[in-house]
C-alpha cells in the first residue's frame, strides 16, 4: 500500500488519546517525544531520510510504532500516543518454558505457568469462568451464591486430574497446588466482568450501583421543580407503642406492628410535598393515593403537644410557605416496581384525576430514586435509629439490644413519633444542602416561583365546587328493591346499602345504572350520578354504618370477620364499635392487656381514623357488650335451633 493512501486511512490526530508528559520520567521522556515527532513528521508527508536524521527512529520502528498507535484499545478507541511511551506493558506474558519438573516452593521460576496450562485446556479455562460468573450449562445450572477461590481451585484440580495431568507436573508438583494462581484468575476475571460479577455475586445495594456512574447521559432528564416527583414506602426501623385504658379504667402501653412510612418529594428542589404514616403490615393502594392527595390539597399540620416542640418559623411544605405551590401538579411520578400491584389505583384513578405520567422503575433499584431513598437514610439515621427501641439498618447492625422491651419501657409512643416526624419534615425543607449549592428546599422553590416568574408557571387543577372529591373512587351500581318485594330503592357497596329519602321515593330508578363518587378514607356517604352524568344526591349508609367513619380497609375487614362467623353483627350495633370491641379484647380479664401486636396496630388505626379512644375489654365485658356467635354457643336454646317444617305442623293440626 502506498505511503498517500495509509496515512489517509488514519484517524485525524485531534481525535487520538494523548498522554501527560509531565508524569514521564526524564529518561522516557526524552524517547517519547523523539517518537511523538517521528509519527507526526510521517503523517505530515515528511521524507523518510529527515524523519531518522531528526529524531534517530528508524523506518522500521516508525513502522512498528504507527500501527501500534492506531491498534484498537480496552475503551474502543485507537490507542493513540500512549501506545509510544517506552517501556509500556503492552502484551501479557506468555510462558514458553515447561512446566512437568519439579519445583519447590519459593523457587520461583513458575511465571506464566497458569495461563500456559489453561491455553493448553482451554475446556477448563472455559468452565472455571462459567463457576466464577455463575453462568448455566447442561451440566450445572445450580450455583452457590458466591464461590470461594479455594472451593474453585478444587473443581480446577479436579478437572486437570480428568485431563491426565500427571503428579509430577504443575499444579501437583507444588506445595499449595497452584491456589494462589487461582485466587488472582479469580479476581482477574471478575474484575474483566464486573457489571456481571457485582450482578451474580453481589449484595441488593451493590447490584443497584452498577446502574449509575455509566459515562452516560441519564435517559430522563429534569430541569425544572415539578417536571417529576419520586413516591416509595420505607419501613420504619424502630418499635413502637400504643395508649390503651384498661377494663380496670387505667392507662397501659402495648406494643404497635411495624409501621411504614410514604412519602413523595420533588426532584429539582427535593422538597417533601406530604408523607403518611401507615398502621399496617403492608402498603395498600388507597395508602398510595392518600398520599398524593395530600401533595395537591391544602396541608394539615400535626398538632404538637410535646412541650417545648416546635415548628421552624421558615419551615413546612411548599404549598404552606409558597403561594404559588398551592394545587400544583407535576408532570411525572417516578414509582418502585415493587409498588406495581398498586399500579391499577394510581395509573386510572390517580393519573387521570391530576393528568401526570408515570414511570414504574425495576424492582428494588433504589437507584432510580435517589432523593427520596436519601431522605428515607437521612430521616432514619437522625431519628428512628437514635431511638432506645431502634431495630438498626439491618438484623447485624445498629439494632437495640431488646428494642421490643425498650419501646414499653420508655413507652415511645406511636402519636408522639408523628409530631416528632412533622417538626423534622418542616426542618427539612428549610435546611440548606451541599447539593443544591447550599439552599434549602424551600428557596429553590423561591428562586423560580419568584425570579423565574415570567416563563416558569406551575400547572394545577381548574377550580372545582367546594366539597368536590379529589381522586374519588368511582363504581357503577345497580339500583335494586322494587314493588314486588316490598323494598324501597336502594343501592348496595361493599355489603353495606346505600338510600336517600330521594332514591327511597324513586321506584322508576330500579334495575337502572348510577355511578357513585366515594372517598374511600370516610365510607359514612358517598355522592351518585345518573347515567346521563347528572347529579343525583347524597346517599347514606344504613345499618348504623354511617355512626362511625371508617376506611375502606375497615370496612373490608369487618365484612372478611362477620363471613367468616368470627364477629357478629347486629342490627342495633355499631359495626365499628364492634369490630374495635373485637381487636382490644384481651385474652383474660382482670390481668395485664395482653393484645398482639397486629391487633393493637389495627386497633390503633381504626380508633384514630374513627376519633375515638383506644380501649381494652376484658373477655367477660366484651360478652355483656356483644352477643356471641351462634357457632361458639355449647348448648343453643331451642330458639335458636332450626325452624320447624311447616307441611309437619299442617299435618299433625288436620290429625288432630
Amino acid at each position: 500500500m502506498k505511503r498517500r493512501d495509509f496515512v489517509s486511512m488514519i484517524p485525524d490526530r485531534d481525535t487520538w488519546p494523548t498522554v501527560n508528559v509531565s508524569e514521564l520520567p526524564s529518561d522516557r521522556l526524552e524517547l517519547f517525544n523523539q517518537r511523538y515527532q517521528a509519527i507526526n513528521m510521517y503523517i505530515d508527508g515528511e521524507p523518510i531520510r529527515d524523519i531518522e536524521d531528526s529524531t534517530d527512529v528508524s523506518y522500521k520502528m516508525l513502522q512498528q510504532l504507527l500501527n501500534k498507535c492506531i491498534e484498537p484499545g480496552r475503551d474502543g478507541r485507537i490507542k493513540g500516543y500512549p501506545a509510544l511511551i517506552p517501556f509500556l506493558v503492552r502484551s501479557p506474558y506468555k510462558r514458553t518454558a515447561a512446566s512437568d519438573s519439579e519445583s519447590l516452593s519459593g523457587q520461583g521460576g513458575l511465571s506464566g505457568v497458569l495461563s500456559q496450562v489453561l491455553n493448553k485446556y482451554p475446556r477448563i479455562e472455559d468452565y472455571l469462568r462459567k463457576l466464577i460468573l455463575k453462568k448455566n450449562t447442561p451440566e450445572r445450572n445450580v450455583h452457590e451464591k458466591s464461590i470461594r477461590a479455594i472451593d474453585l481451585h478444587q473443581a480446577f484440580l479436579k478437572q486437570l486430574k480428568k485431563a491426565g495431568v500427571k503428579s509430577d507436573q504443575w499444579p501437583f508438583n507444588t506445595k499449595h497446588h497452584g491456589l494462589r494462581s487461582i485466587q488472582k484468575f479469580m479476581n482477574k476475571v471478575l474484575d474483566e466482568s464486573f457489571v456481571r460479577s457485582v450482578n451474580v455475586r453481589g449484595e441488593r445495594a451493590a447490584i443497584a450501583h452498577t446502574a449509575v456512574g455509566t459515562g452516560y447521559e441519564a435517559f430522563l432528564n429534569f430541569e425544572e421543580p415539578y417536571d417529576a416527583v419520586e413516591l416509595d414506602a420505607y419501613s420504619i426501623n424502630a418499635f413502637f407503642v400504643a395508649e390503651f385504658e384498661t377494663p380496670e379504667g387505667t392507662v397501659t402501653e402495648i406494643q404497635l406492628q411495624r409501621i411504614w412510612l410514604i412519602a413523595l418529594i420533588e426532584v429539582i428542589s427535593q422538597a417533601i410535598l406530604s408523607y403518611s404514616i401507615v398502621y399496617r403490615g403492608e402498603v395498600s393502594a388507597d395508602d398510595v393515593v392518600g398520599v398524593i392527595r395530600k401533595a395537591v390539597n391544602d396541608p394539615v399540620r400535626e398538632p404538637l403537644t410535646i412541650p417545648g416542640l416546635i415548628y421552624p418559623e421558615d419551615g413546612g411544605f411548599p404549598a404552606e410557605i409558597i403561594p404559588q405551590c398551592k394545587s400544583a401538579i407535576w408532570g411525572c411520578i417516578l414509582l418502585d416496581g415493587a409498588l406495581a400491584h398498586l399500579s391499577q389505583a394510581v395509573h386510572i384513578r390517580a393519573r387521570k384525576a391530576l393528568g401526570f405520567s408515570i414511570n414504574w422503575g425495576p424492582v428494588a433499584h433504589f437507584e432510580r430514586r435517589p432523593n427520596i431513598e436519601r431522605f428515607f437514610s437521612s430521616v432514619s439515621t437522625s431519628v428512628f435509629m437514635r431511638l432506645p427501641s431502634t431495630t438498626g439498618s439491618n438484623p447485624g447492625k445498629g439494632r437495640a439490644a431488646d428494642a421490643e422491651k425498650q419501646s414499653l419501657k420508655y413507652k415511645i409512643k406511636a402519636s408522639d413519633i408523628e409530631q416528632l416526624f412533622a417538626v423534622y419534615v418542616a426542618q427539612y425543607n428549610a435546611t440548606p444542602s451541599e447539593g443544591s449549592s447550599y439552599n434549602s428546599p424551600l428557596e429553590v422553590l423561591l428562586y423560580y416561583t419568584q425570579n423565574k416568574g415570567d416563563h416558569f408557571l406551575l400547572r394545577k387543577l381548574p377550580i372545582k365546587p367546594m366539597g368536590t372529591i379529589l381522586i374519588p373512587l368511582l363504581k357503577i351500581c345497580t339500583v335494586r328493591g322494587g314493588r314486588a318485594n316490598g323494598r324501597r330503592p336502594y343501592i348496595q357497596f361493599e355489603g353495606v346499602r346505600y338510600t336517600s329519602s330521594v332514591l327511597a321515593q324513586s321506584a322508576g330508578l330500579v334495575g337502572q345504572k348510577l355511578t357513585i363518587e366515594i372517598d374511600e378514607s370516610d365510607l359514612r356517604v358517598c355522592k351518585a350520578y345518573l347515567q346521563n352524568g347528572s347529579e343525583f344526591g347524597i346517599l347514606q349508609a344504613g345499618g348504623r354504618w354511617d355512626v362511625t367513619k371508617h376506611n375502606l380497609t375497615t370496612r373490608k375487614a369487618i365484612n372478611s370477620l362477620a363471613y367468616k362467623k368470627i364477629i357478629t353483627l347486629l342490627k342495633n350495633e355499631n359495626p365499628v364499635q364492634t369490630y374495635l370491641d373485637y381487636l382490644s379484647t384481651a385474652k383474660k380479664s382482670k390481668v395485664k392487656a395482653n393484645l398482639s401486636p397486629k391487633a393493637a396496630t389495627e386497633a390503633f388505626r381504626v380508633a384514630m381514623e374513627a376519633g375515638v379512644k383506644n380501649k381494652i375489654l376484658s373477655t367477660v365485658e366484651k360478652s355483656a357488650r356483644i352477643e356471641r356467635p351462634i357457632k361458639d354457643l355449647k348448648n343453643p336454646s331451642s330458639l335458636m335451633g332450626p325452624l320447624p317444617d311447616l307441611n309437619q305442623l299442617f299435618k299433625k293440626s288436620n290429625k288432630s
